[in-house]
């Protein structure tokens, strides 16, 4: 079998980093692999050059996305159409003006998006000279990505798609075609159970279900480890609004009396502003050392874990699906302290493997949390170390995620295939 794997920019550099960690696993599945990564520019996908110079498997081959005046201007009257409906639906629903002008905002960029996105899947066929019966189309995202999965023509083998966060609550972002792409696709895997449950319940279909993610960890873990002096705590986001990486600022600014290092992991687009925060706020406390690191690849992220031997992780977002950061911290024995917003909850075990704060924390309950790890026994604080590990392990081990995600997608395409086939006869 083929697949053909839709991305926001995986294998380039700095986009969709966490797909790295399923790529082995489906090349042992299929017999080639194709990677289509789309990054979306303001209206029109950027032109991302050479994308098999990146390409992480010999089984791999990554297809630069191409398009010409021609190509934008020439959409697909499916396509149209369905825009149309979905702008009527816009304007008519009941939300805010802002939230009807995003909505009809993002409706209009899909447009181009998809349509560019289905020419290149189409040339991508015709080129490599692929068996449509014969393939799996499967989309990292649940947004433009999935749709142009939906859409695409060819009688392929089957669809699929994840979904993740951004791409699928309404109460963050509008999700246009949502009921349409659920209608012409296969299944639907939600990196959470509060995911899968949304999508199945919203939506009145049985097509969602859990696919944890999972991170690798092939690093000697000391679970017997005691708390260093600093106390090391370490953060990995994006430093983007969601994330809310300077209420940690806030936070070690009210603590007195101890010792702490923080660490940030991570770029954005307020990286230069949180720097600016953190020397204004933390520079005259004698007690608070910080330092931030920047954007790391993945494997320089889990070998600083290996070397560094960080007592506490801290998440502090407003919003998430099921945090990866969360479950390679876990998977080092790292306790952690994490907002209690999207799938959290289904890896942090308040009073086991860390603690949750509510969603609008305020400064003081972060920073007594903090206190609290500084002052338990050693042996309350191992035990904290042993769940963490204990979680990831049993949860969210790559080798076990992966392998169980993809001998699902063969299971269906499978399953699919032998009931065409009986069909047919």
């Amino acid at each position: 079998m083929i697949l053909i794997l839709l991305t926001i920019g995986y294998p380039h550099p700095k986009r969709d980093v966490f797909v790295g960690n399923e790529i082995d696993f489906l090349c042992r599945a299929f017999d080639r692999v194709f990677i289509l990564p789309v990054q979306a520019g303001k209206v029109l996908p950027k032109k991302l050059k050479n994308g098999d110079k990146y390409k992480p498997h010999q089984k791999v081959k990554v297809w630069d996305v191409e398009y010409t005046i021609k190509d934008i201007l020439f959409v697909s009257p499916k396509l149209i159409v369905l825009a149309a409906k979905e702008a009527l639906k816009a304007i008519f629903q009941k939300n805010t003006v802002r939230y009807k002008m995003l909505y009809l905002w993002m409706i209009f960029r899909w447009v181009f998006l998809t349509n560019i996105t289905l020419k290149n899947l189409s040339r991508l066929f015709e080129k490599e000279g692929i068996d449509p019966n014969d393939t799996v189309l499967y989309s990292y995202w649940f947004h433009f990505l999935a749709l142009s999965v939906a859409l695409f023509k060819k009688p392929v083998l089957l669809k699929i798609s994840r979904a993740h966060r951004s791409d699928l609550y309404t109460e963050l972002f509008p999700q246009p075609c949502k009921e349409f792409i659920i209608n012409h696709i296969d299944k639907v895997f939600a990196c959470s159970k509060m995911g899968a449950d949304y999508i199945n319940k919203k939506y009145n279909t049985n097509k969602a279900a859990i696919s944890y993610l999972g991170t690798f960890n092939d690093y000697k873990v000391n679970l017997n480890k005691k708390r260093s002096k600093p106390f090391k705590i370490v953060s990995c986001a994006r430093v983007v609004p969601v994330k809310r990486v300077e209420k940690i600022v806030d936070s070690l600014e009210k603590i007195e009396g101890y010792e702490i290092l923080w660490t940030h992991i991570g770029d954005g687009e307020l990286f230069e502003s949180l720097k600016e925060y953190a020397q204004k706020k933390l520079s005259k406390k004698e007690n608070i050392t910080y330092n931030f690191m920047g954007f790391l690849p993945n494997s320089k992220i889990l070998d600083l874990y290996a070397k560094e031997d960080f007592n506490l992780f801290v998440n502090t977002s407003s919003s998430e699906g099921l945090p990866v950061s969360i479950m390679e911290a876990m998977s080092f024995g790292i306790p952690v302290v994490a907002t209690d917003v999207g799938g959290v909850r289904e890896i942090v075990k308040d009073g086991s493997n860390g603690y949750l704060l509510e969603k609008d924390f305020t400064e003081d309950e972060l920073s007594s949390l903090i206190e609290k790890f500084i002052q338990m026994q050693e042996g309350e604080y191992q035990r904290f170390c042993i769940e963490a590990r204990k979680t990831w392990e049993e949860r969210f081990n790559a080798k076990k995620t992966y392998e169980e995600f993809v001998s699902e997608i063969v299971r269906l395409a499978q399953s699919k295939k032998g009931a065409e086939l009986k069909n047919g006869e």
